[in-house]
């Protein structure tokens, strides 16, 4: 697979809806990837060890662009990630599309916000950060006419099944 789009959704639940619609779209099942953060009892705030897969994942998407890890390693640990990955650049921003349109945020923005609104308080105190989504950019490709607000992000590169956030 040439692309992966990236989109880091609220809550499991939104992210299912997400992946259902990219199946329907003829997006295969084994190109997608679901991986919800694990807040539980044994882990209340969904502290991630420093080499775990979130952080391995997000550094191979990211590479040189430390704070895109942050802000997606922050809205990964507060929601759910889904990844597609696709052969060609219109097939990828198809995808980007239907996950925007099923929920998708702008992981920067709402990694900021949570912060400030609650510090390092857990997600399993507050829920999830509160307000609008605002636009967000794109690492392959810029949005067309019919596309207004980008929040998943399209990056120009296959990932290798062991850097595959599964």
């Amino acid at each position: 697979m040439a692309y992966t789009v990236i989109g880091v959704f609220e809550n499991a639940d939104v992210a299912n809806k997400a992946l259902h619609a990219l199946v329907s779209h003829g997006i295969g099942r084994e190109h997608i990837d679901v991986t919800t953060a694990d807040i539980n009892q044994d882990n209340p705030t969904g502290e991630f060890p420093e080499n775990d897969s979130f952080h391995n994942f997000f550094r191979a998407v990211f590479t040189g662009h430390e704070h895109d890890v942050k802000d997606h390693l922050e809205a990964a640990r507060r929601g759910t990630t889904l990844t597609a990955h696709v052969r060609t650049l219109q097939d990828a921003q198809q995808v980007q599309q239907l996950l925007d349109q099923h929920g998708a945020v702008n992981a920067s923005e709402y990694a900021r916000r949570y912060v400030a609104q609650h510090g390092s308080v857990p997600l399993s105190a507050h829920g999830p950060a509160p307000g609008p989504h605002p636009d967000s950019t794109v690492v392959a490709a810029q949005p067309d006419a019919t596309t207004t607000a980008l929040r998943s992000r399209i990056i120009d590169r296959p990932l290798d099944d062991d850097e595959r956030l599964r």
